[in-house]
């Protein structure tokens, strides 16, 4: 500020003048000394913390004051964006945001020497970013900027072996549940970075990111590889590593290439393509269970909600219990991603298995094809059909006990397959909208027959799509 010093013109006094050049000088003192009361200062640095874990951020006065009888307010980028609020000599939370409410502690052990501490719990992605932590006396405030960074450590790699292309194999690597975005690479045994055939990073529902990074190795290479998935945040990695000849073994070696005629080497394609398929799907298992409140009246849902299956219902109409809206949905509802379950249909003369839309409804005349929302396949008769429109008939030599079922929603795909002998029964492609959800029927119904559940079974750990491991 710039003191302008009155001047005197030849009428004035100084005796006039003085009392108010004094009392301005007193003033400008006086606000200098309010505006310079006490600074705060907290980290030079940005503060690390592991999702689901606590961060803790301090700040403190400076020169050494207590601020028991000072208002402490941490928000983020407004004023009223409230994290923690202390003022009268106790918390307040009627102004805090809600995603905060039930998360925050301020530590005031050492609040008479102007030092406070914000505690967060259960770290979450979206408290990553800025606060800034404010002190107001009856006279003056300051406020300095904090920086949180948060940071998770995702999955162990999944590595996979997805066929040929350009001339060699396609090995993919998949992690998620990352945060912030990983770095993601191929190296080989010296720590050598690869080139990659393709990367990509996509978001997860709940902000979490996952990655997938491809490599196109040599059919003739016996290099072993590692996948590495980095958190910088955190400066710690997850890694897995494949040997190329040793997964390859089966189709690579020469000496039974020469002695196979060209139906065999067809067949032996055939077979590790099919099994490629079921492995990689198994990869994505997740949890199903039954949601009573979807179930039919005619179906009854074990404990467990692991098993479906007719009840002794005798409506009036004896048709009614043929229909193939006796249903039930899964719990699950999915808008992304890659899922997998399985079902034991055993030896069943019928049933229904797939997904349907969420938003499906039950009134009038219900036609299962994916125009109207379904991806079915069933059994009835002792044929095997994919309820396309037309349906489509499926060859099956070997009966399956057990079928999967594969949801890639972004690809627009859901795959089933036979279990017993790993080949895929037919494979619906298309564009998916709003929830999806596992989808059951027992099948018709004939009195007497086909009362065996539909079992929704665990997929074994080390059917998942590590070929690597």
């Amino acid at each position: 500020m710039t003191l302008k010093v009155p001047s005197f013109s030849p009428g004035s006094t100084m005796s006039s003048a003085l009392p108010g050049y004094i009392a301005l000088c007193l003033t400008l003192q006086v606000h200098r000394l309010v505006s310079a009361q006490f600074i705060v200062t907290g980290p030079d640095h940005p503060v690390i913390a592991s999702l689901g874990e606590e961060a803790v951020l301090s700040c403190h006065l400076s020169p050494r004051m207590s601020a028991e009888n000072m208002e402490v307010r941490w928000f983020r980028s407004k004023y009223s964006e409230v994290v923690h609020l202390y003022r009268g000599g106790r918390d307040q939370y009627g102004e805090q945001m809600l995603e905060y409410q039930g998360r925050t502690e301020l530590l005031k052990d050492d609040i008479t020497n102007g030092r406070v501490s914000l505690r967060i719990r259960n770290i979450q992605p979206s408290d990553d970013g800025q606060y800034t932590c404010y002190f107001q006396s009856s006279v003056s405030y300051e406020e300095d900027l904090l920086e949180l960074q948060v940071a998770g450590l995702g999955s162990d790699p999944v590595i996979s072996v997805e066929g040929h292309q350009d001339g060699g194999i396609r090995v993919v690597c998949r992690s998620s549940r990352w945060y912030p975005e990983p770095e993601a690479q191929w190296r080989d045994l010296q720590g050598k970075i690869l080139p990659s055939a393709s990367k990509e990073i996509t978001p997860e529902a709940d902000e979490l990111f996952q990655t997938e990074i491809a490599i196109v190795i040599p059919e003739e290479s016996n290099q072993k590889v590692s996948c590495c998935v980095r958190n910088l945040r955190l400066n710690q990695k997850r890694e897995s590593a494949i040997s190329v000849a040793e997964t390859l073994r089966s189709e690579m070696e020469s000496e039974k290439e020469t002695l196979l005629s060209e139906w065999d080497r067809e067949k032996a394609e055939y077979e590790a393509v099919k099994e490629l398929g079921l492995s990689r799907a198994r990869g994505y298992a997740v949890d199903v269970t039954l949601d009573p409140d979807t179930a039919h009246p005619n179906l009854i849902l074990s404990a467990d909600r692991k098993h479906v299956t007719h009840g002794n219902w005798d409506p009036p109409n004896k048709s009614e219990g043929a229909e193939h809206d006796i249903w039930v949905l899964g719990t699950e509802g999915f808008t992304g991603g890659r899922h997998y379950w399985e079902v034991e249909v055993g030896g069943k003369i019928g049933w229904y298995l797939g997904v349907c839309r969420e938003s499906v409804s039950r009134k009038g005349k219900v036609t299962l094809t994916p125009e109207d929302g379904y991806w079915v396949v069933w059994l009835r008769g002792g044929v095997y059909h994919a309820l396309t429109s037309p349906s489509t008939s499926l060859p099956v030599s070997i009966k399956p006990s057990r079928v999967g079922i594969f949801l890639d929603y972004e690809a627009g795909e859901v795959s089933f397959y036979n279990v017993t002998d790993r080949s895929r029964l037919f494979s619906f492609t298309g564009t998916f909208s709003g929830t999806l959800r596992p989808y059951f029927s027992p099948g018709y119904y004939v009195w007497g027959t086909n009362a065996a559940p539909l079992k929704i079974c665990p997929v074994p750990a080390q059917a998942g799509g590590n070929l690597g491991s």
